[in-house]
């Protein structure tokens, strides 16, 4: 491979400081002060739980990870959309790939922005899982089964994990 133009390493550091800039509050969980609670004797599922290290997810954390995940995404897609295209896919993008990719980036990042700052964790949890499973059929699934893809498209398939775990965490 040839060495990266001057323009796409300033495009790359631009587009990682805007990564993590874009993620930064997304990784901060908001944890209150722990209050005591009475003894109570835990149900056999929750025994059988710590039998084996536990099972329950953090719904603040599982949401907080998720987003930085699909957050990522959204900053791709708008930012580089033509850098995110064809490292996915096997196509060079036009001006109309580039024009959706664009709005899918927006669409991404303002559901991210909806579900932690204007939705309860409780409410925000489940339907970010929704999202995800139902994102994860309708694109990377779909993609890898029907489309040209490239090596890296797979780790789109990450999401399956944060999806599992987000069920544990409901």
């Amino acid at each position: 491979l040839p060495p990266p133009t001057i323009t796409e390493v300033l495009l790359m550091t631009k587009l990682l400081l805007v990564t993590f800039l874009a993620t930064a509050s997304a990784l901060k969980v908001a944890g209150g002060p722990v209050v005591p609670q009475p003894a109570v004797k835990p149900s056999s599922m929750s025994t059988a739980l710590q039998l084996r290290g536990g099972g329950m997810v953090d719904q603040g954390v599982w949401l907080k990870a998720a987003s930085a995940f699909f957050g990522l995404y959204g900053v791709g897609f708008l930012l580089a959309p033509e850098m995110t295209i064809t490292q996915n896919f096997v196509v060079t993008p036009d001006k109309y790939h580039s024009f959706f990719a664009r709005n899918i980036g927006l669409c991404i990042l303002y559901t991210v922005y909806l579900l932690n700052y204007k939705m309860d964790v409780a409410a925000a949890v489940p339907a970010l899982v929704a999202y995800m499973a139902i994102c994860a059929v309708v694109g990377p699934v779909y993609a890898e089964l029907k489309l040209e893809t490239t090596p890296a498209h797979k780790a789109a398939l990450l999401m399956v994990p944060f999806i599992v775990t987000g069920l544990l965490a409901l």
